[in-house]
């Protein structure tokens, strides 16, 4: 797997590793992750949430597993070994994950736009309740992979 374009402004040159590394862990293209509208919230909102050495070291090591492993697998076998046994790596992860799924970090909503768009409604093929409803008549369909 490759990095996206590299940004060249200083300050943005990591946000391509946070999507390609997002993509990675969360299982969903960066096309989707990006479809959230949310990917430059987030990115912003970890820059402001922790300490800028040890986010700037996630996204380096994230960048050397990228840019060194192309198949899937052996990327798998990399982000394990170097990210997920590395407890503060881990920790990030962790974070980064929940983020995308849940829209929040560390049990917050990062705003009203990340609970609605937490990528947990598209694996459930759900939506968020009381958020964005499924329109009018959709009681009438049969849900996914419904038996009955």
């Amino acid at each position: 797997m490759n990095i996206i374009n590299k940004i060249l402004n200083v300050d943005d040159y990591y946000f391509d590793v946070f999507m390609s590394i997002s993509e990675a862990l969360a299982g969903f293209t960066v096309n989707e992750l990006q479809s959230t509208g949310l990917a430059e919230t987030y990115y912003t909102y970890i820059l402001k949430s922790l300490d800028a050495a040890t986010f700037v070291e996630f996204l380096t090591v994230s960048k050397n597993i990228l840019e060194k492993h192309s198949g899937k697998d052996e990327l798998n076998k990399a982000i394990q070994s170097e990210i997920i046994s590395n407890p503060e790596m881990n920790d990030i992860s962790g974070k980064v994950i929940t983020m995308w799924y849940l829209g929040t970090w560390e049990g917050a909503y990062i705003n009203d736009l990340s609970y609605k768009e937490g990528l947990v409604w598209n694996l459930m093929h759900s939506h968020p309740p009381g958020a964005k409803q499924p329109g009018y008549k959709s009681w009438n369909i049969k849900p996914v992979n419904s038996n009955s």
